[in-house]
């Protein structure tokens, strides 16, 4: 039995927990802040896009073995921001979901999406929400493009992806067009790719953090 339809974002607090991130403070949308400042961006440029096969993308390279539509600790799809990739952790032995992106992002990022094709195929289906775990004022996002629009390995801009996008402030409960530069701090963003014609879907949960 598929753990998780990716495309059934039912809550914010379903996500979170999906996550495997601490529940968030009082607010329900957003941890404490922190008064540690994140390091300054390397100057390194991003590295060109790779697809991913059965032999390079990001799971199996972790050493979690083959990705899998069934196993949330196997992931099928990925979520780079910046164009920069993530790394699978572990807390007191145990794997966790998230793909952490240790090097710190620009306040305007980008993101990619990348599915593993023998098992997605060409997911066109694409969901997401990003929130904020840590410092910063509580921001919480969700994202739809448009049924058959989402393209797998393009850039797209998170604060204004493009007319195929809708976007909500969940804060406020309205729609918007773009979303302002993201403030310093750490952020979750959980996305839900589905390939319409197969029906299959993947969760990718990315942690990142925005430099001042």
């Amino acid at each position: 039995m598929r753990i998780v339809s990716a495309l059934a974002f039912v809550s914010i607090g379903v996500l979170v927990a999906v996550s495997g991130c601490a529940a968030p403070a009082k607010s329900g949308v957003a941890a404490a802040p922190t008064t540690s400042a994140p390091a300054k961006p390397a100057p390194a440029q991003p590295a060109k896009r790779v697809a991913p096969t059965a032999e390079n993308n990001p799971t199996t390279l972790a050493g979690r073995g083959d990705p899998s539509l069934d196993d949330q600790f196997r992931p099928a799809a990925w979520v780079y921001i910046d164009g920069k990739a993530g790394r699978f952790v572990e807390k007191d032995g145990s794997p966790q979901i998230q793909w952490v992106i240790e090097e710190p992002v620009s306040t305007t990022p980008t993101f990619r999406a990348e599915a593993f094709p023998p098992l997605l195929g060409n997911p066109t289906g694409f969901r997401c929400i990003i929130q904020t775990l840590e410092g910063g004022p509580a921001a919480v996002y969700s994202y739809r493009a448009d049924d058959g629009s989402f393209e797998v390995g393009k850039d797209y801009s998170l604060l204004n992806p493009g007319g195929n996008f809708s976007i909500r402030n969940h804060m406020t409960g309205d729609d918007v067009n773009e979303i302002p530069p993201l403030a310093p701090g750490k952020y979750l963003l959980a996305a839900g790719l589905r390939n319409e014609e197969t029906g299959n879907d993947a969760l990718a949960i990315t942690h990142f953090t925005v430099a001042e």
